[in-house]
């Protein structure tokens, strides 16, 4: 920058590494360098309400994030923007519609954002579409383990073992080690009261472990998900082993 100090595309790189480090103060700075030099003012106005939002000042930020939007209602990424500030303001049913408009004009939405809506979804009791939500994830992005473990989460909540088992049916095939996915397949048949299966689950798990060449069988992980399996088959039938997330 000591080159060209009059180069305002510099002053926006940098804001933008500010905004990822939490420095929005900085971040304030270099947007105000950046404007006096002639960058977009309306790209500026993004960038500065995510430095405002970072520092708390939530009301500003949300002005701003709604003045951008009426001119770019197409700016998918200023709508997520905008449904975690509105989230911030705890007014969740205006963040919940701007995360859906957010969600349909991003492009390839990453796992993480559908993770990160569907989180958004359950707290306000909306499991039903949160469940879809990820359904849709999966559909788009393939089985990742983070978008499956969770639609489990919620599919078990509301009692639909069915669902939830067929999910691990197919994460134990792609998996490239199956016993951590064997251990939760038993502890859901487990907890959906389904005894007999949930021992012949177990057993077949303890019986692969235990043919398993010494070195595979003796590493740590494998050593804990043959403990669990121990202590599920010594348990009293009614009793539900704690169930283990799977080492992916």
């Amino acid at each position: 920058m000591a080159a060209r100090p009059q180069d305002s595309i510099l002053y926006v790189r940098r804001t933008q590494l500010y905004l990822e480090h939490g420095e929005w103060k900085a971040a304030l700075t270099d947007i105000e360098r950046a404007e006096r030099l002639g960058s977009d003012t309306a790209a500026l106005d993004l960038l500065r309400a995510q430095a405002l939002a970072l520092g708390g000042l939530n009301s500003q930020a949300e002005a701003l994030l709604s003045d951008f939007l009426k001119d770019h209602p197409e700016h998918g990424f200023a709508h997520l923007v905008h449904a975690r500030v509105l989230a911030k303001m705890e007014r969740f049913e205006a963040s919940l519609k701007a995360y859906r408009t957010g969600l349909r004009r991003t492009a390839d939405p990453e796992p993480d954002l559908y993770l990160e809506i569907a989180q958004a979804l359950t707290a306000q009791k909306l499991a039903t579409e949160a469940v879809e939500l990820l359904q849709l994830g999966i559909a788009r992005r393939g089985n990742v383990p983070s978008l499956v473990l969770k639609v489990m989460e919620l599919e078990i909540a509301q009692a639909k073992y069915d669902a939830a088992l067929a999910r691990v049916d197919v994460m134990q095939q792609q998996a490239p080690r199956p016993e951590p996915w064997m251990a939760r397949r038993a502890a859901l048949l487990q907890q959906a009261g389904r005894t007999q299966e949930a021992r012949a689950a177990w057993t077949t798990l303890r019986d692969r472990i235990l043919g398993l060449p010494n070195l595979e069988r003796g590493s740590h992980a494998m050593s804990l998900i043959l403990e669990e399996t121990q202590r599920a088959l010594a348990a009293p039938a009614s009793a539900a082993p704690e169930t283990s997330t799977p080492s992916l």
